[in-house]
Order: C-alpha cells, then sequence, then structure tokens
C-alpha cells in the first residue's frame, strides 16, 4: 500500500474510541491516549486491529 493520510486516520480512530468511551465504554479512553501520539506505523495497526479499511485513508501520488 502506499501513503496514508496520518490525520485523517487519527481523527478517525479518535472518533470511533472517543464515542465508545462515552457510550458504555470508558477503557476506550486508554486507546485515545495511545492514538494521540501513536506515530503512522502505529496507527495503522490499531486502524486494522479494528477493522478500519485503509484505502479510505490512502493518498494518490501526484
Amino acid at each position: 500500500m502506499g501513503a496514508i493520510d496520518v490525520d485523517a486516520l487519527r481523527a478517525c480512530l479518535l472518533d470511533y474510541c472517543g464515542t465508545a468511551a462515552f457510550n458504555g465504554f470508558p477503557a476506550a479512553l486508554l486507546d485515545v491516549a495511545d492514538i494521540s501520539s501513536a506515530d503512522g506505523e502505529e496507527l495503522c495497526q490499531r486502524a486494522e486491529q479494528f477493522g478500519v479499511d485503509l484505502r479510505r485513508f490512502a493518498v494518490e501520488d501526484t
């Protein structure tokens, strides 16, 4: 796979985990903290764990 828009992926994962945290899964706040400080590779690994399709965040080479 090519390049990933890390900022968009981070925003998506924060939304996903933040929503879970405030809907009865407070342990998801730990995921929010991890995602906030994760690098690009860690974000991709986390996204795959959550079942997020990384193709949504692919950046075309120009």
